[in-house]
């Protein structure tokens, strides 16, 4: 078998890091990005026989939408999503051996969400400390192995990694914190081959006229089909100020009658529609 990239959000460590190892094949081999623009190039880039697929956050049950992934996934239309995922996310404190107690913590870094996700457990046990955002979990564990003073909101595998040791365990302020995750691909297609077992679902992107009950009567046909919604949220249009579009998740792979007719008729309602992937809800 030939190994094909399982690209990641990095560096080694990261949450995101863990959900590409859960979901990775045999043939996988998983590979680090620096970013979210990073990872959507080298996916949409790639030429090799064997093509790139990737994994990255969309949604966490405390913070909301990862918003970088949505804009990626609106701006690259040759993408398509594989499958969804959710991944327990625990949060740890994590210091080097110069920073010994939470009195000796003057900053925590940490990517935003994760600072979000601790916020009232780091006010309790760290009032004094700053919030100081990183680029990612992992990246906020290596500068505090090098830093006296400071901590890390992190994974236990990146304290293993990066030789750190547990201040506090599950800092997270719910104790069901957890984190979807999307697999995606530069195939354009926009349904399984197969339908799948379990529960199936579809995310769409809309672009929806600025008048009066424009949104209402765009998902009106959901209603009428009786389709479950799971997932909405607005993102800015580029270079069109206070204009917007819609992501929009269904219950649906669009194969039955009612629900291909749903979706021609949310088509002429709006500017433009585009499905961006009909998958399965992995467990």
């Amino acid at each position: 078998m030939t190994p094909h990239p399982l690209l990641y959000l990095g560096p080694e460590g990261t949450h995101s890091h863990e959900a590409a190892l859960r979901y990775a094949d045999a043939g996988a081999r998983p590979t680090a990005c620096l970013s979210h623009f990073d990872l959507f190039d080298r996916l949409c880039r790639s030429r090799a026989r064997v093509r790139p697929v990737a994994v990255v956050p969309v949604e966490n049950s405390s913070e909301g939408p990862v918003t970088q992934t949505l804009d990626q996934l609106a701006s690259h239309p040759g993408v398509t999503i594989a499958a969804s995922f959710s991944l327990a996310v625990r949060h740890h404190l994590l210091t080097g051996p110069d920073t010994a107690s939470l009195k000796a913590v003057q900053r925590v870094y940490s990517h935003p969400q994760a600072l979000g996700q601790c916020h009232a457990a780091l006010r309790r046990l760290v009032p004094h400390a700053e919030p100081m955002p990183e680029s990612s979990t992992a990246a906020a564990a290596r500068r505090a192995a090098s830093e006296p003073g400071s901590a890390a909101l992190a994974s236990a595998d990146a304290a293993r990694i990066y030789g750190l040791r547990v201040l506090r365990r599950n800092l997270q302020d719910s104790r069901t914190n957890t984190t979807r995750f999307f697999a995606v691909t530069a195939h354009r297609r926009t349904r399984p081959a197969a339908r799948p077992a379990g529960e199936v679902r579809s995310l769409i992107h809309l672009v929806i006229g600025n008048r009066p009950g424009a949104l209402l009567h765009a998902l009106s046909p959901f209603d009428a089909a009786g389709v479950n919604l799971t997932f909405i949220q607005s993102r800015p249009l580029p270079n069109r100020p206070w204009e917007y579009g819609f992501f929009i998740e269904a219950v649906t792979d669009w194969r039955s009658p009612a629900a291909e007719a749903a979706w021609r008729l949310i088509l002429a309602l709006s500017e433009s529609g585009r499905i961006i992937g009909t998958y399965p809800i992995l467990p």
